[in-house]
């Protein structure tokens, strides 16, 4: 090899080295700024790459915007994003980060129906969890699928079982509709039917009396007895009185006790004014409620009252005479305790 060869050589050598470096510089090298270490980055359903893009800059994740748009021109990233929450690390490179957007690696965002929740609390935090609004969910809720699955305005609100739920922030309305959908109809086996059907019971009325049998138990292990105790008195035609439902009329924030003036409220959920069960639930219930529903103990009991020991038990009875004690002393101690409603 001549001088000029190797001078030439050497020449090719250097600019390969070069754009090794800047690969490696545009690729590799860490270009998300330290601030943005845990940052959620939200991707809309509708987002152009215009607006992911401008996002990114704005919001201080990229560093260096000449580099990233090189690693996103190269990696057909405007073609390919997909839609969500991303947790974004400060530490990834550009590699790193368009990999996770484009490969569509969002992070979960776990949605928790807790138990009694409202139905304002459950639209309330699902809008303020996920992308959609509440209009689009309201939709979604009172869409056509919702009959064809046998619920109406009121006891479609069965669906949303107290639980966990995994979701891509960036879901549709109609989607997070029938995943709920889709865990309500889990929930119910062929072999939970059949013991609903022995009591007497539809799927969507075991929901219902289970929020009334949350309402009333504070302990679980009374949840049987009081389930048995409403199911008596449903087969013989009298009425529920359940408090719960009298709280879900007048509103519980703040209550204590129920007022004799807050039993004349006319209202479909009234159950001292009306025989059967509520027409949907009064909130979404503890499914040990729902399953207390189904396999309740059997008894002769069709009265139940708060033990004035401030055990939150209940004494249970089958003798009206016993149960107007009960209540008495009941009374004496809110009254005691300066309870006034």
């Amino acid at each position: 090899m001549n001088k000029k060869t190797r001078k030439y050589v050497g020449v090719l050598l250097i600019i390969a080295m070069l754009c090794l470096s800047v690969g490696y510089y545009v690729f590799f090298a860490v270009n998300t700024t330290s601030s943005s270490d845990g940052t959620y980055f939200y991707i809309r359903k509708n987002d152009t790459y215009q607006t992911v893009r401008q996002g990114l800059i704005s919001n201080k994740i990229v560093k260096n915007v000449q580099t990233f748009d090189l690693a996103a021109q190269k990696m057909n990233l405007s073609n390919t994003f997909k839609p969500g929450r991303y947790k974004i690390d400060g530490r990834f490179t550009n590699v790193q980060l368009i990999r996770k957007i484009r490969n569509g690696n969002w992070d979960k965002v776990v949605i928790k129906i807790d138990l009694e929740m409202t139905r304002t609390q459950i639209m309330d935090h699902l809008v303020s969890s996920l992308e959609p609004n509440k209009e689009d969910l309201i939709e979604a809720l009172n869409d056509k699928c919702m009959k064809e699955n046998g619920f109406t305005d009121e006891n479609k609100w069965c669906i949303f079982l107290a639980d966990h739920y995994h979701f891509n922030w960036a879901v549709s309305a109609d989607d997070i509709i029938q995943r709920f959908l889709y865990e309500y109809n889990t929930f119910w086996s062929a072999e939970r039917k059949a013991k609903a059907k022995s009591v007497g019971l539809s799927t969507k009325e075991a929901c219902i009396l289970g929020s009334i049998v949350d309402g009333e138990a504070v302990h679980v292990s009374e949840m049987p007895t009081i389930a048995g105790l409403y199911l008596n008195r449903l087969r013989k035609g009298m009425l529920l009185q359940a408090d719960p439902t009298i709280l879900y009329v007048v509103g519980r924030e703040g209550r204590r006790r129920v007022l004799y003036r807050d039993l004349k409220a006319k209202n479909p959920y009234n159950t001292y004014l009306n025989k059967g069960l509520p027409p949907g639930p009064i909130f979404s219930p503890d499914k040990r409620a729902i399953l207390a529903s189904i396999n309740p103990k059997k008894h002769n009991y069709i009265f139940m009252c708060a033990k004035p020991d401030r055990s939150y038990y209940h004494n249970f009875t089958a003798s009206a005479a016993e149960h107007r004690k009960n209540a008495r002393a009941y009374r004496k101690s809110l009254n005691a305790r300066g309870v006034k409603r």
